[in-house]
């Protein structure tokens, strides 16, 4: 990621509210909802407002990100709500991740181009346990027709046959391209067309 990737996140990340709101993607809450409290990996949480939900859920929540903006008001966030999450500046590109080591990871609308999808994802599914899960919602590519959120690039969006791909190993207990409606602020709102995916790893 560029020096001017990370100016253009730290400038969205600095405006007067919380640049996706406050409350938790609501996929992300209905699926953790139902698995047993555990170590959770939320990588480009952003401010920090899934994590901040889960930590007030009594999950062991580490979260990281790659503007600094967005890591000092996920901190104030958790202060905010007397809550402990273990934060940190990652690039998940070239930075080395961890292995076998989180019951459940949470990927909510994180994109970057197809090359580096490809790195990110292959490097986040060996971060789980064997028998943990991913639960993920990301734009589909159907989402270029739309203007409520996302990128504005084929190639950062997703598809099901690539998250397959990345995925090798696991049971995809749900994985389905859907039209939804986002209240998540004005970044996030309106008609959009997501991937969903809830899986577990095998081996």
């Amino acid at each position: 990621m560029t020096i001017d990737y990370q100016k253009n996140w730290n400038e969205r990340y600095g405006g007067s509210d919380f640049l996706f709101g406050r409350e938790p993607n609501a996929y992300f809450k209905c699926k953790l909802e139902n698995l047993h409290i555990g170590k959770l990996y939320l990588p480009g949480d952003g401010e920090g407002r899934n994590a901040v939900y889960a930590a007030q859920k009594g999950w062991d929540v580490y979260t990281v990100d790659f503007s600094e903006v967005a890591i000092s008001r996920a901190k104030e966030f958790a202060e905010e709500k007397n809550v402990k999450i273990n934060i940190g500046f990652t690039n998940l590109i070239s930075d080395k991740l961890p292995q076998n080591e989180f019951d459940v990871l949470g990927v909510s609308f994180l994109h970057f181009n197809d090359e580096n999808k490809k790195i990110v994802h292959t490097k986040l599914k060996e971060s789980i346990k064997i028998g943990g899960y991913v639960i993920l919602e990301c734009f589909s590519e159907e989402q270029i027709k739309l203007n409520s959120g996302g990128p504005r690039k084929k190639d950062s969006l997703y598809n099901i046959e690539e998250l397959k791909k990345y995925y090798t190993n696991f049971e995809f207990i749900e994985l389905k391209e859907t039209k939804i409606v986002l209240d998540e602020s004005e970044a996030h709102r309106g008609d959009a067309f997501v991937v969903r995916m809830f899986a577990r790893k095998l081996s």
